[in-house]
Parts: structure tokens; sequence; C-alpha cells
């Protein structure tokens, strides 16, 4: 994974990011489109950020927008796409517009080293005990295979859930991680993440 610099889309204030792997970087360059998110960055990050000596630069706007100048600009980064490809789904597309940006955005990043963590689905659940421990896998995992279908049920997953769209976000082949997130009593998020290199 290169080192020098970091992209990051969807930044929002940075929990989900540790400050230790984001301090490896020479340089940061975050992109939101939340005004309040830079200060709440700063709070949480900025301090060991500085203590690296990494270079954090911010940018208020829409990352996907500028993601075509700054694959040019920057094609030896590592980019990363923080829980936000997942929430493509709430833009008010369609399904089949959304299914076609995120094959986009997958070709577009063929050039480049970069990975996500996404929601795949989300709804209530009643898990029997606690959320099921992370688990690896490959992408893509369908939802109606078998492993899928045991994640669910671990999760206690309860029907309907709400397809994020985002199964084929991330190469074939690629090794993921899935994660039960607890986001509210009653309610889980099923994540998935994972990263893949540069395809030269």
């Amino acid at each position: 994974m290169p080192r020098q610099e970091l992209v990051l889309i969807g930044a929002s204030a940075g929990w989900m990011l540790p400050t230790p792997w984001l301090s490896q970087f020479e340089a940061v360059h975050a992109w939101d489109i939340d005004p309040l998110a830079a200060p709440l960055f700063r709070w949480r990050h900025g301090q060991a950020l500085q203590k690296s000596a990494t270079h954090l630069h911010w940018h208020t706007g829409d990352g996907f927008a500028a993601l075509k100048t700054c694959l040019l600009e920057r094609p030896e980064a590592f980019y990363w796409f923080d829980n936000v490809l997942g929430q493509l789904r709430f833009t008010g597309q369609d399904v089949p517009s959304v299914e076609q940006q995120l094959r986009r955005i997958q070709k577009q990043m063929r050039s480049v080293a970069w990975g996500s963590v996404h929601d795949r689905m989300s709804g209530p659940c009643s898990p029997l005990s606690a959320l099921p421990l992370a688990q690896q896998g490959v992408a893509p995992m369908a939802i109606e295979s078998p492993q899928a279908q045991n994640w669910l049920h671990e999760m206690g997953a309860i029907s309907p859930c709400l397809d994020h769209l985002t199964e084929h976000v991330l190469p074939q082949g690629t090794q993921v991680q899935h994660t039960a997130w607890d986001f509210k009593p009653g309610y889980a998020h099923w994540l998935e993440m994972g990263w893949c290199p540069a395809n030269t």
C-alpha cells in the first residue's frame, strides 16, 4: 500500500479512521461535502497528524466530482472511500443509476491503489447473543450465497433489510472483511471493507 499520500473521499469527521493509520502518511487529502466535517476531523486527528508531520489538506466539496482530476494529479496516492459508497443509495437516484455509478467508480480506480469500507445491508436485527465477530471473505459475495445468508442469520437480520447496492464495488477476487455494526439497539449494518493494488 502506498504510504506517501492518502486521498480520503467522504472523510466525515474521521470517526472510523484510526489515528495511527492516518499518521503513517506524509500527506492526507480529504474531501467531504459537510462544512462541519473539517473542524471535527482536526479535533479528532489534528494533534497527532501534526506530531507525525503528516500534512492535512482539507477540501470542502464533492469528492466524487473531484475524483477524475485528483487521479490525474496524484496517481501514486492510496485512495480510500470512507463509508460513502453505500450512501449513494440515498442520493435520489434510481437503482440502475446507482449501480452504474458504482461500476464507473470501480473502472476509474483501476490504475491506482484503493479501497473502501461501505454498507452492504442494513436493517432490524435480533441476534441470538452478541453480534458475530468479523469474518474474512472474497469479493463479490452474493446476497443469496450460503456464506452471506449464514452471516445475516448470525446477525439476526429481520426482513426486510436494505440492500445498499455495493455487492460489486470491489473488484472480483479482492480479499475483504465483513463486520457487523450495532448502529443502534435492534438495528445493525453489515459493513464490507477491502483494498486492492493498482492494476498495472
